[in-house]
């Protein structure tokens, strides 16, 4: 677990004795992270019921497996109670009605009522054959009897997040079962939006007289972006969740990260005859790496190796050309063809 001891002297003093960069950071300190933080720590309560109430229990507990898990969190954001305790019910921020096929119909008569309260309501069957009950929004399987741990978390966590009935920041937080999944998404929704932002922009930086005054915002941009994401993951792994306490221990984990890959950027926007298609890639794939560092610094203390961050970076260039077809796809006017990737995007 990584350790977040306080340090005396700011580990962004190197990066602010490069000039230009101190601009970036002061943009990073304007930003008002009270809202991020507010979301991921309200409370919540997802309550399984079922006739069955150890298998409700255990379902609960499923949700508390995974990165960072702690055994005694300061209080349960999911609980296991019998099929009948309508208080308990009426409380919930989310219900999973835990039911075998033949007592399908009395989950839905309860489901019906959970409405009234406009209480979102997921009913999961457990079942052993093929045939999936037209009812059921969650199928939970037994293999040999015994329920499929793995796959029922795998099958709760995402009909959970589809409901949208929780902040997703504060299910990740707060239930280690959510954080994987959570993160991974955060992160493909940053760089995807870092690569839109740039391709919106790419067009006029083909110009050069634009070209340099552009890229510095874009760098502006984008680094704030990364580190709103950084924070982010911080927030949905269970770290502490004062941005100055926390932050200055991810700004040591990506290292320069945050700036050679922009730096990189910036220089190919300089070369107007490479086109938009690079800076879209480095735009996405830069984002990429820096979210996955930290995730899994988050998760497990692990500091990426050099070579560790370019297998990553080079995997996510391949998704970067994915991404850049959609947009083009998207807006054909604002993309130029012939264009030539540099060594490092190929």
């Amino acid at each position: 677990m990584p350790a977040l001891a306080q340090q005396k002297r700011s580990p962004f003093a190197f990066l602010e004795s490069l000039g230009g960069v101190g601009a970036i950071l002061n943009t990073l300190r304007e930003v008002d992270v009270r809202p991020m933080r507010a979301a991921a720590e309200r409370p919540f309560l997802l309550v399984f019921a079922s006739r069955d109430v150890p298998l409700a229990e255990h379902l609960a507990a499923l949700m508390y497996r995974g990165e960072r898990f702690d055994l005694h969190p300061a209080w349960r954001a999911a609980v296991a109670v019998p099929l009948e305790a309508t208080h308990a019910l009426s409380r919930a921020d989310v219900v999973v009605l835990v039911t075998a096929p033949e007592y399908l119909a009395e989950a839905q008569r309860v489901r019906q009522a959970l409405a009234a309260a406009n209480t979102p309501t997921l009913i999961a069957v457990v079942v052993a054959a093929q045939s999936v009950p037209p009812e059921a929004d969650v199928v939970l399987p037994l293999i040999n009897g015994v329920l499929d741990d793995a796959e029922a978390q795998h099958r709760i966590v995402q009909a959970v997040r589809d409901l949208r009935a929780v902040d997703e920041l504060a299910l990740a937080r707060h239930l280690p079962a959510f954080r994987s999944t959570v993160v991974h998404a955060l992160i493909d929704e940053v760089a995807i939006a870092n690569a839109a932002y740039t391709f919106g922009s790419g067009a006029l930086e083909i110009n050069p007289i634009t070209g340099v005054p552009l890229n510095v915002a874009d760098i502006v941009v984008l680094t704030k972006n990364q580190a709103i994401l950084a924070y982010k993951i911080a927030l949905a792994m269970g770290l502490p969740s004062d941005f100055k306490h926390v932050m200055p221990q991810i700004a040591g984990v990506v290292g320069v990260g945050f700036l050679w890959r922009q730096a990189a950027r910036a220089l190919v926007g300089l070369l107007p005859g490479l086109g938009i298609l690079p800076k879209v890639a480095i735009a996405f794939a830069g984002t990429y790496v820096v979210g996955e560092a930290v995730y899994r610094w988050c998760a497990t203390g692990e500091r990426l190796s050099a070579e560790a961050l370019q297998r990553i970076y080079v995997g996510a260039l391949s998704r970067a050309r994915e991404v850049f077809a959609r947009l083009r796809r998207r807006s054909p006017r604002a993309a130029k063809s012939g264009t030539v990737l540099p060594r490092e995007v190929r």
